[in-house]
């Protein structure tokens, strides 16, 4: 099985322990590399937003772009991106609920209260329509926002992204990726991402929290943002037809399946070609796709 691209970071769903293992390595080596490149942003702030507290950082002048990370990462994933996003837009870059610094998962998360979360947050900066981008768990939280609101969302890209997923379901206890079986390096490693301890790092393996999404194919076609959907085709989390699926019912999408790459599909050797298509992406004149373009 290639496990080429992906990480714990967003492997978010019912994962064989072994693989896990086995992405732990590329994991440390994603989290240090992030953390040696970057700039300093302009400005940061913990946004008291629909009952928690949310930070972000912000960086660049233009349009607005909201920034949206994966499971266990920080806006610290997007390190590496920010020095090109920022020549063209004002980068909102967001730890999502759980995550980083922002407050700790509580019992009663779920998708669409991450999706609040950003909604709440816009209405804060006093954002009317905005880009974004959400990567797995980030994805996730991104279509979800679109579908309850989709007039505040101008464009967006999607990365490992499906309409329908139920992570956090494992029957199997024995065979599941939990906190216990994490190695102390990697413990630490979270550590020096989440700045509210143990427990919060504990919460994110927490099997019983509602990781679900389910947009019916009504709701998606509801959804006019201009979007590009960028999925691996080895992507061992979301399948390929799941991908087909969103691209089928966004009404304006288009659909990038990167080759010989797993859920992370925008590190690595995507990382250039990624960066240059999303800003081309998200800078070109709106044309709107219609269902016989498909």
């Amino acid at each position: 099985m290639d496990i080429k691209g992906i990480t714990p970071h967003t492997a978010i769903g019912n994962i064989n322990l072994s693989i896990m293992r086995k992405l732990i390595t590329l994991t440390l080596m994603t989290i240090i590399s992030v953390q040696i490149i970057g700039q300093l942003p302009k400005k940061t702030e913990v946004a008291k937003v629909n009952g928690i507290e949310m930070y972000y950082e912000v960086y660049g002048e233009g349009e607005q772009l909201i920034l949206l990370h994966g499971w266990t990462q920080s806006s610290m994933f997007w390190t590496e991106y920010i020095p090109t996003y920022a020549q063209h837009f004002t980068v909102y870059a967001v730890d999502l609920r759980g995550h980083g610094r922002t407050s700790p998962l509580t019992p009663d998360f779920t998708i669409e209260k991450s999706a609040k979360d950003i909604l709440a947050l816009l209405d804060h900066l006093k954002l009317k329509k905005t880009k974004a981008i959400g990567l797995s768990y980030g994805g996730l939280t991104l279509l979800e926002l679109a579908g309850l609101n989709p007039e505040r969302i101008e464009s967006m890209i999607l990365i490992g992204t499906s309409q329908k997923f139920k992570g956090g379901e494992n029957s199997d206890t024995n065979n599941s990726f939990s906190y216990e079986n994490l190695p102390p390096s990697f413990i630490e490693e979270l550590k020096e991402i989440h700045y509210h301890g143990e427990d919060q790092i504990k919460a994110l393996f927490d099997q019983n929290l509602n990781y679900q999404i389910n947009l019916s194919n009504q709701e998606v076609q509801a959804i006019h943002s201009r979007s590009l959907i960028v999925h691996g085709d080895r992507d061992e989390i979301i399948d390929i037809d799941q991908a087909l699926e969103l691209y089928k019912n966004l009404h304006n999408a288009e659909l990038w399946i990167v080759p010989n790459t797993g859920h992370i599909a925008i590190t690595g050797i995507n990382f250039e070609n990624f960066l240059k298509t999303s800003v081309q992406f998200l800078t070109r004149e709106i044309t709107t796709k219609t269902d016989a373009d498909k």
